[in-house]
């Protein structure tokens, strides 16, 4: 069970520490619904047996995150773009390599 919580907030020494015992990290969101705002969590990911810890920092977003929003939308359709085009470029290449092969065989 996740402690995510929209109305927990902390101070920085409030949050200092997670379940585990650990000193708990400071992070930035850069979703679409929280961008800029920063949350205490777990260093160790659930995955690895960390206790999901998490804590809003702040209540509000800060002002200068309300411009992220776009630049954060331009940022991933670039990347999908660019993933997009190392496909190509992959399935081009090995088409080439195939041509190559087929060639030497033939000969």
């Amino acid at each position: 069970m996740s402690s995510f919580s929209n109305s927990s907030m902390a101070s920085v020494d409030e949050g200092r520490y997670c379940r585990c015992g650990n000193e708990a990290l400071l992070k930035t969101s850069w979703t679409q619904l929280n961008p800029g705002r920063r949350f205490f969590t777990c260093r160790i990911s659930k995955k690895m047996s960390g206790c999901d810890y998490f804590l809003w920092y702040e209540d509000r977003h800060p002002p200068q995150a309300k411009g992220n929003v776009g630049l954060l939308k331009k940022v991933n359709a670039f990347d999908e773009k660019l993933k997009r085009a190392r496909n190509i470029f992959i399935l081009v290449s090995l088409y080439r390599v195939a041509d190559v092969w087929n060639m030497e065989i033939k000969a």
